[in-house]
This record gives C-alpha cells, structure tokens and sequence, in this order.
C-alpha cells in the first residue's frame, strides 16, 4: 500500500469522525496524520515500528492503524464508521468545500443520502434556511457538486498510468509473441484520464479468456473495468497494427482531418509520412491543435523530460516540506540538474508556515552556505510569495531584492469575478520583482475549478514585463493549462515547467508537466528550465535589471 493509499484512509477517518460528531480531538489527530503521511519521502509499508515512531505527529495508535493498513490493506476502525454511514453520504464528502458539519446537517435535517438527492434539494432551493447556509452557499455547493458530478470515474494521469503500466506488464507476459500497446488517452498523455485503452494483435477470444482470470479484472453491465478504471482494447493484425494504433492515439477530430488511408504501414512514423504529414508526436494528437498544423515545429524540437536542466520551485521543512535543504539538494543533484531553487512559501502563508522575514533571512544563509559546498550543483534563493487580494506581494522590496526568484502565485481569496481576478494577477506581474508567475489560475483537477482569468490578458501581461509562467507539474495542477501554451509562445513568453515539490519525491512530478507541455509541442528554446547554468543565470540577470 503507498503513501497515498494510507494517507486517503486517514483523511477519510477524519471526515467520518467528525461527520459522526466524535472528539475534535480525535478528527485532528487523524487528519493530521493524513497531512504528514501524504508527502512522506519514505514508503510507510518498508518502516519498522521504532522507524514509525520518529515521525513527528505519528503516535501509537496512529502506528497500529498503518501497520493493520499495511499487513491486510483494512482499517477496522475506518470500516465501523464507513458501514453506519451510506455510500451516497460517503460520496458527498468528497465534493471540495462541502465540509463533514455541513454534510451531517443536510443529512440529518433533510434526510439527503446521495449526490443526486442533493442537486435536486439545491434546484429545489431547499438549503438555504438551514443552519450555515444561505443563497450564497447554497449557489457556491451548487458549482461544486456539478463539477464534482462531471469528474466522476475520471482520473488523473499520474494516478491511471502507473495501473495501465501494470496491465501492459501482465499481458505482455502471457502474450509474449503477440504486439501490445497502451493507446488513446494514456498514450497522449491527456492531463484527465477516463480509460485506459490497447491495442493489440492478440486474438479477441485470448484476450477475453485473459480478462475474465485476472484478479483486478472485472465486466460490468457489459464494460470491462480495470482497478475501476475503464479498459477498452482494439484487436488487429500484425498487418494493420501500426494503422489502428497511429488512430487510436489520435482524437476523433484530428484523425479525420488528416485523411489517411487504412493500409498496411511499416512503422508508426511512416503512417504519417507516407501521407504528407509530418509525424506528430501522440501528445499534439487533440483536437485544439488542428489550428496549429502548418507551425508544427517537428518532434525532435519538442520539450523532453532529459531536456530539463534546472528545478525550480521547491519547498523545504522550511515552510511545509518534508525534507530539508540539503535533502532536496542531494535529490535534485541526483537527477543530473545543473541548478536547483528553493522558493518555500512566504509569510501569508501562515497555514503552510510561511517564512518571515527573520527566517527568510535564516535560511538565505543556509542557501549560500550550501551552494558553496555543491560543486556539481548551483543553488539559488527565492520565495513563492502570496499575492495579496491587491495584487501586491507580501514582503517589502528590500527583502525581494536579496532573492535571486521570486514566482508570484495566489492561493487565497479565490472567489474573486474574471475582472478583479484578472487584475490582481496583472498588478502582481507588473511588480519589477516578479520573475515567475506560478499556477495561474489555481486550479486542482477533479477537486477545484481554476479561477476566472482573462488569459489573453494575463500572457500579455508577462510578456510585457519579461515574466516567465509556470506549467506547475504537480498532476493536481498542471496549470498553466497546455492549450494556452501556443498563446504564450507566439507572444515570446517563456514556459517554467516546475514541480512543486514538497518532497524528494516530488521532484519527479517534472515528467508529468513535461507530457503536459508536449502536448501543446511546447519547444524546448520556449521552456526556461531547459536553458543550462550559463543561459540561466543571465536571465536572471535581465530579471534583475527591472529590479
């Protein structure tokens, strides 16, 4: 079981609790523990009980339940709450801002166990008298149970990629001679993932024999379902294979209006070339970018994952980390990064205690002191500081100016309209000491809609005043959102592909804003992060000269 899988029991325990009215006490205590357990660097399941016992906030009784998690995969405790409470109320916990207080009230004064009961309530007008709601709540639970309602059984990349890997594996083991690939949505790397799709010269009638063993396998109502996820697969012949399989990573749109005919192909380059076309890698294969055909700059121009050669973005125990300076130095070191900035959240960020200024400047030591002991590595200063509701960041200009990256984001007061949103980002931009702006628009795929922007306006923004974006590669974000990239680049603004990272760990996430970035063909001169030391520091040079 991984970190995550344990960290969802505990999170979901916590809302039960507190849903079943138990100690507050008792409702922190796990969903603190479920706070510390998700950016664990560490697989839990590997630790022995004394190593479980050194992680801070994770006492006895905590230490039992991953063990149980661990050793049968069940909480007893999380059972006994989840069987006096129905799936539909479950479900209900889950909808982002619809706390476990305000679950139990329309659950108990209106009798409503499941989602659907509850649009029908809200349309029916039939929350706003009750305790801790009002026209206003009742309109904001609307807009999120809708959003909640249309993510459902979808998933993100990051989650479904590992689990069509699995499969893969596992047929390809039992049809060694046979030609397998993962197809459609995972082959373009799409940001949500509603399936995961094969294609296959393996006979129908073996395939289905292999389905129906399999133990993660199941057939429902006439759909096959792996690890709840969609499967669907397309059978062929060795002949036809690189055809079907050239369409099957290609959206519906984009296939059609290239016009290629159905024969046998050598490759799955030549499906393309063979018909005039360049070879567009899966990931451009969507339908948004049928309008940039004729500007495609080839696939060996596009950004890579090996083509990144600096991290930036990065939190510490500093802030909210779970790894030290010299941990998340090490880890990016490993990877072969030429550079590497730490940007721990700034003083408004009380909730992920944000640096003051006496413990910015602690840490600028510390920053300096390490640089000087890497030699493979050069390590810069920076903060990820809060935009204010104003627009303005939240330290004075003589603390800004002793940093080397400033990446300006929002992550407060969200409900603003496009206007005073749009304009909150265009202050903050406009602020000489701004050199990146992070995740644009806030958004949490399949949890939180992003905030209303402008974004023709906000781009231009950056790049009238040399502002990188951020293509925030936490595969909760992914934002700035890839089709906004060809935007960007035609108005010269450089794309950041940046990991956020929490952990040692989270420096991988950098491969899921790569594919992010790939799908928009996102050159690699475009994306800041693949300039080496040498082009990096002389933008940060012009970045200081607005200063």
């Amino acid at each position: 079981m991984t970190n995550k899988e344990i960290a969802r029991k505990f999170n979901l325990l916590g809302k039960l609790l507190e849903l079943h009215g138990e100690s507050s006490f008792k409702t922190r205590s796990y969903t603190n523990a479920y706070l510390t357990i998700r950016k664990w660097p560490d697989p839990l399941a590997e630790l022995s009980p004394p190593q479980l016992a050194e992680i801070k906030g994770i006492g006895k009784a905590i230490q039992s339940k991953i063990q149980e998690l661990v050793q049968t995969g069940e909480m007893q405790s999380l059972n006994r709450y989840l069987d006096k409470t129905p799936i539909g109320v479950q479900e209900m916990l889950g909808i982002k801002g619809f706390g476990p207080k305000k679950v139990r009230v329309v659950w108990e004064d209106l009798g409503i166990e499941s989602t659907g009961e509850l649009l029908y309530a809200i349309n029916e007008n039939r929350l706003v008298e009750l305790k801790g709601f009002g026209a206003k709540t009742q309109a904001s639970l609307k807009q999120q149970l809708e959003y909640h309602l249309e993510s459902k059984d979808r998933y993100h990349y990051a989650s479904a990629l590992p689990l069509a890997n699995e499969l893969l594996l596992k047929i390809e083991k039992n049809f060694p001679k046979e030609q397998i690939e993962l197809s459609g949505q995972i082959a373009r790397k799409c940001n949500i993932i509603d399936s995961i799709d094969l294609v296959t010269t393996c006979s129908e009638s073996k395939l289905l024999k292999f389905l129906q063993k399999d133990q993660e396998t199941v057939e429902l109502e006439g759909a096959w379902y792996y690890n709840n996820i969609k499967l669907t697969y397309i059978t062929t012949t060795k002949a036809k294979f690189n055809y079907q399989l050239a369409k099957a990573n290609s959206s519906e749109q984009f296939w059609s209006a290239l016009k290629i005919p159905e024969k046998n192909y050598t490759s799955q380059e030549a499906v393309f070339r063979e018909n005039k076309h360049h070879y567009f890698i899966p990931e451009y294969r969507e339908d948004e970018n049928l309008e940039h055909l004729d500007s495609y700059i080839g696939a060996h121009n596009i950004i890579t994952d090996d083509q990144i050669r600096g991290c930036i973005h990065n939190h510490s125990t500093y802030s909210d980390g779970m790894n030290s300076l010299q941990e998340m130095v090490e880890a990016a070191s490993s990877k072969g990064y030429e550079y590497f900035v730490i940007t721990d959240h700034s003083k408004s960020a009380f909730y992920a205690n944000g640096l003051t200024e006496a413990r910015l400047m602690q840490q600028l030591d510390e920053i300096r002191q390490l640089d000087q002991d890497n030699a493979d590595l050069k390590f810069f200063s920076g903060i990820e500081s809060d935009i204010l509701s104003d627009g303005s960041l939240d330290y004075a200009d003589e603390i800004l100016a002793d940093l080397d990256v400033i990446v300006a984001s929002v992550h407060s007061n969200l409900k603003m309209d496009s206007d005073k949103a749009t304009r909150r980002l265009i202050t903050a931009i406009e602020n000489p000491y701004t050199s990146i702006l992070g995740h644009p628009t806030g958004r949490l795929l399949l949890s939180r809609q992003g905030y209303p922007i402008d974004y023709a306006k906000v781009i231009e923004a950056c790049a009238a005043n040399h502002v990188a974006i951020e293509l925030n590669a936490n595969p909760n974000r992914l934002d700035l959102d890839w089709r906004w990239i060809n935007y960007a680049i035609n108005k010269e603004v450089l794309i950041s592909i940046n990991p956020d990272a929490h952990s040692t760990a989270g420096i991988e996430d950098t491969f899921y804003g790569v594919a992010s970035a790939r799908k928009a063909g996102l050159p690699t001169s475009y994306c800041l992060n693949a300039m080496d030391i040498d082009e990096f520091e002389e933008w940060l040079e012009q970045q200081h000269s607005k200063r």
